[in-house]
């Protein structure tokens, strides 16, 4: 059973020490434990630290500070290598989110990949291979990434995920005068009473990304409490947008304790 875990249950799993007064923790015991011994494997979205790890109060300026940078080198005669990525202005992860990590891995858990997307994807350094799940050949991984790409665009094209933030960057560039900036550069433009709108549109396209990972790399079961109630309008979560996403990609939603009983 493969599972991808949403950020309101990943935690409640790899440390169910940590949530003693809920009355569904003996689930999260039987699910953890289905997990150090393999009957379960475990996964989280990268979204959890590229996305969802920017505080809240630094989203605006984090994602405003992107920038599009690049290097050249020759590596031959008569060869160029052209390397083009992004930098942002960002602190050390919360420490929050560290240990929550680190917990989930040490109970097997490994971060999916999500869409590949020119310029404005996010990563992770994972040098010594314990962050993502490890795929090969690389062209498996490629097929995968390829149909999380196409999964995000048609929930794109439902105004969910990362739209909301798109849209919310081209706003504000706009009503600035200002041309040829990256959508996330214009996110720094958000006055302060639009601060939570940009929060909640990062959360968004978290809930987005997750899903289409999820979808591409094939697993059984996406855990997650979120029901879309955040307001904003349309989410991915929200009651619509599942049946959407469970009669259109097969997606199969559960909560903790509907996963324990499966168990």
């Amino acid at each position: 059973m493969r599972v991808t875990f949403d950020t309101n249950t990943m935690d409640r799993v790899a440390r169910p020490e940590r949530f003693l007064t809920e009355p569904s923790q003996t689930d999260y015991i039987r699910i953890r434990d289905a997990l150090r011994a393999g009957m379960v494997k475990g996964y989280f979205s990268e979204t959890l630290v590229t996305l969802e790890g920017v505080e809240k109060k630094d989203r605006v300026a984090v994602l405003g500070s992107t920038q599009v940078v690049s290097d050249s080198r020759q590596t031959g005669e008569n060869v160029i290598a052209i390397t083009i990525g992004l930098k942002q202005d960002r602190n050390p992860l919360h420490p929050k989110f560290s240990e929550s990590v680190r917990a989930a891995q040490s109970i097997g858990m490994r971060a999916l990949r999500g869409p590949a997307r020119m310029v404005v994807g996010f990563s992770w350094k994972d040098d010594d291979g314990s962050f993502y799940e490890q795929v090969e050949p690389i062209e498996e991984l490629v097929r995968r990434r390829e149909i999380a790409s196409e999964i995000a665009a048609a929930i794109e094209m439902r105004g969910l995920g990362r739209a909301k933030g798109l849209s919310l960057g081209l706003e504000f560039s706009k009503r600035a005068g200002a041309s040829g900036e990256l959508w996330l550069q214009g996110l720094r433009r958000a006055q302060t009473t639009e601060h939570k709108k940009v929060v909640q549109a990062v959360a968004e396209w978290a809930d987005g990304d997750s899903i289409a990972a999820h979808v591409g790399y094939g697993n059984d079961f996406f855990c997650t409490h979120d029901q879309g109630n955040g307001g904003g309008g349309p989410l991915t979560f929200d009651a619509v947008n599942r049946a959407w996403l469970a009669s259109t990609f097969g997606v199969s939603f559960v909560t903790l304790s509907e996963l324990a009983a499966r168990i």
